[in-house]
C-alpha cells in the first residue's frame, strides 16, 4: 500500500490526476487505520504505471478488471489454494487434515483465524428466536418439493431473518453468527427423511454429530471419522463460482446469512453443486456396472460433462474422491448398493479411463453409510459453508467492492 504522495510520485502524475484514476475504478483504495487520508493498492499503480508506458493496451486493462478499483482476473487470497494433491487450506493439505482424525470444527477454526487450534472447540448449540423455532415446524412441508440446496437456503434466510435485522450483532459476533448458521444447515438434512423433521441440537455436538442425528445413521467413532472428513473435504476450493459470489455479496456488505444464500444460489447449477446430485442419480439408476458405463459413454457422445468425473482443475482423479472412495471401501459390512456403485466407478475408471471427482467420492460413502438421498449435495454444501464464510470474512478485510467491468460490443449509433 501507498500513500498518495508516493503513489503519484510513482505515476508521475499530480495528485489531483491519482484521484481522477481512483474515481475511474482504475486504483483501489483502503482507508488507514486512525487516519482519514486514504493508501492506494501498489498492485494497481503498477499495472497503470505499464500502461501508460505502452505495454499493456488500455482495453486490456479494462479486460482484465474483476473489481471495482481494476486488478486482474486473480483474486488474492490466503484462504486456499490448489495444486495436483489437491486444495491446501491456509497451508495445509485438505486431504491431510481429513485423515488426522480432527473433528470438522478445526478445520472451521483453521478457515476463519488461519490456526489450527491446540484443543478442538466445543461449539455450543444454536439459540435461535421463538419466530424461527415456529418457522421451523413448517418446513417438511416443503421437503419434497425442494431441492437440497433449496431447502437450505430457506434455512440459512430463516435463521437469519428471525435473528433481527442486524443478525451477527444480535448473535453475538460474525464467527458465532456463521457458527449457528452451520449447525442450522446441518440439522436441515433431517428435512431427507420420512417423514421429515427439522430438530436443532438442545445440548453440545459437533456438526458430524448432528449430520449423523439428523439423517438418522448410527453414530460410532468410524461414521463420525467418515462424516467429519467429508466435511472437511468439501469445505474450500478456491474461488469456485458460490465462492465468488459469496466474496461479492461480501464486498457489497451483506451479512454471513446474505453470503451464504448468495453462494447457494449459485451453487444450485448443473455444473456446480448440482452435479453432486446428478451423479448420485445416475449411480442409483444403474443396475449394473455395464449399464452405467453405457449411460456415461452418452453424455460423453453428447459432448456433455461426465457427471462427476474428470474436473477440470486435476489432470488425475480428484485426491478428494480418492480418499472417500476408500473410506467407502472399508466399511463393513458394505451395503449391496454400495457395493454396485463401487463396482461402477471402478469399471468408469478402467474402461473410460474417467478421473472421480469429489461428487463421486460423496456419492459412494453416502451409499456406504446409508445415508438418503439427496444427502451428498447436502454434505458437501454444509462443509462448503465453511470456506464461503472464510472468503466473506477476507473479503471483508479487503475492502474493495467486487464490481467487474465489461467490454460493450452492442450496436453504436
Amino acid at each position: 500500500m501507498l500513500d498518495a504522495k508516493s503513489a503519484a510520485s510513482l505515476l508521475g502524475v499530480k495528485t489531483q490526476t491519482l484521484y481522477a484514476y481512483v474515481s475511474r475504478g482504475l486504483i483501489r483504495t483502503a482507508m488507514r487505520h486512525g487516519a482519514q487520508a486514504s493508501l492506494y493498492h501498489r498492485e494497481d499503480i503498477e499495472a497503470l504505471r505499464q500502461n501508460k508506458r505502452g505495454t499493456t493496451p488500455a482495453a486490456d486493462l479494462v479486460d482484465r478488471s474483476v473489481r471495482w478499483g481494476g486488478g486482474g482476473q486473480v483474486v488474492q487470497t490466503a484462504v486456499t489454494f490448489i495444486e495436483p494433491a489437491g486444495p491446501r487450506y491456509r497451508g495445509k493439505l485438505a486431504v491431510d487434515l481429513a485423515q488426522s482424525r480432527r473433528p470438522f470444527e478445526d478445520c472451521v477454526e483453521l478457515l476463519w483465524t488461519g490456526a489450527l487450534p491446540l484443543h478442538s472447540l466445543v461449539w455450543q448449540p444454536p439459540t435461535p428466536r421463538s419466530s424461527f423455532e415456529t418457522l421451523a415446524a413448517s418446513f417438511g412441508a416443503l421437503a419434497s418439493g425442494c431441492t437440497t440446496r433449496q431447502l437450505l437456503a430457506l434455512v440459512a434466510q430463516a435463521y437469519g431473518a428471525c435473528s433481527g435485522q442486524n443478525a451477527e450483532n444480535a448473535i453475538g459476533a460474525p464467527a458465532l453468527a456463521g457458527r449457528q448458521l452451520i449447525q442450522a444447515m446441518a440439522a436441515t438434512l433431517g428435512l431427507l427423511g420420512s417423514p421429515p423433521q427439522f430438530r436443532l441440537a438442545r445440548e453440545p455436538e459437533s456438526v458430524a454429530a448432528t449430520l449423523i442425528r439428523s439423517m438418522g445413521l448410527r453414530q460410532t467413532p468410524e461414521v463420525v471419522r467418515m462424516i467429519d472428513a467429508a466435511l472437511i473435504l468439501s469445505a474450500d476450493h478456491e474461488l469456485a463460482p458460490s465462492t465468488y459470489a459469496a466474496r461479492i455479496a461480501a464486498s457489497a456488505g451483506g451479512d454471513i446469512f446474505a453470503c451464504v444464500v448468495s453462494a447457494l444460489g449459485t451453487f444450485e447449477g448443473p455444473l456446480t453443486g448440482f452435479a453432486c446430485d446428478a451423479s448420485e442419480q445416475l449411480l442409483r439408476q444403474s443396475d449394473s456396472a455395464k449399464s452405467y458405463v453405457g449411460a456415461l459413454k452418452e453424455f460423453a457422445e453428447r459432448k456433455a460433462g461426465v457427471p462427476g468425473y474428470n474436473h477440470p482443475l486435476y489432470d488425475d482423479a480428484d485426491p478428494r474422491a480418492m480418499l472417500l472412495l476408500a473410506m467407502a471401501q472399508s466399511v463393513s459390512p458394505l451395503p449391496p448398493r454400495a457395493r454396485l456403485q463401487l463396482e461402477c466407478i471402478e469399471a468408469a475408471m478402467s474402461k473410460m479411463k474417467l478421473a472421480p471427482s469429489l461428487a463421486v467420492g460423496l456419492v459412494a460413502l453416502s451409499a456406504a453409510l446409508e445415508m438418503p438421498a439427496g444427502a451428498p449435495g447436502a454434505v458437501m454444501a454444509v462443509g462448503r459453508t465453511a470456506g464461503w464464510i472464510a472468503h466473506a470474512f477476507e473479503q471483508r478485510l479487503a475492502g474493495y467492492l467486487v464490481r467487474p467491468r465489461t467490454k460493450y460490443v452492442g450496436v453504436q449509433e
